[in-house]
């Protein structure tokens, strides 16, 4: 999982990523909006794995608009889950229904055996997931990517609380069952 305004290297890694966790035999569980989760879905989807949806609005809700094939592809041959109600959606403020999101990210979270970041910023929601993760007793990996850019001081917090680094696959295929 990762940030929505991702970089041409972070695509590049999740899509890489996801293939080789399909290979493996995981199930790929993601949020679907634009950037890293998009791509890694996709990439788990044309290698023929099993992927599972996760969306912060109501079942028949797209967002991001332009990921709505994608969440329909996810909803007629995969799993798409939802968790937010529909009447309490549409009676709502519109700024309310942003907290949603970060209860997505606990979902995601409790529904995987680990969370892995690829990119994400100072800021992302992404930690909201990541917390949640090492409050839930779930793995959590980073990717080094993460700890080689200069501008980010969140991974190396978050390993210090029992995040795992990772350099290869290998490192997430040996700790996930643990």
């Amino acid at each position: 999982m990762g940030t929505r305004k991702a970089s041409p290297k972070g695509r590049k890694r999740a899509i890489k990523l996801s293939r080789e966790l399909v290979d493996a035999d995981l199930t790929i569980v993601s949020g679907l909006v634009t950037g890293i989760d998009t791509e890694a879905l996709t990439a788990a989807i044309e290698s023929g794995g099993r992927v599972i949806g996760v969306i912060g609005t109501p079942i028949d809700e797209y967002y991001p608009k332009e990921n709505r094939e994608l969440q329909d592809e996810i909803a007629r041959n995969h799993l798409l889950i939802s968790q937010v109600p529909f009447f309490r959606y549409k009676n709502e403020a519109f700024k309310m229904r942003r907290f949603y999101f970060p209860m997505r990210n606990v979902t995601m979270a409790a529904l995987s055996l680990g969370t892995v970041i690829v990119e994400a910023s100072e800021t992302s929601g992404t930690l909201t997931q990541a917390r949640a993760c090492l409050q839930q007793g779930r793995k959590l990996f980073i990717l080094e990517s993460c700890f080689e850019d200069p501008q980010l001081t969140w991974p190396p917090n978050y390993e210090k609380r029992g995040a795992i680094r990772v350099r290869a696959k290998e490192d997430i295929l040996e700790r996930i069952y643990e």
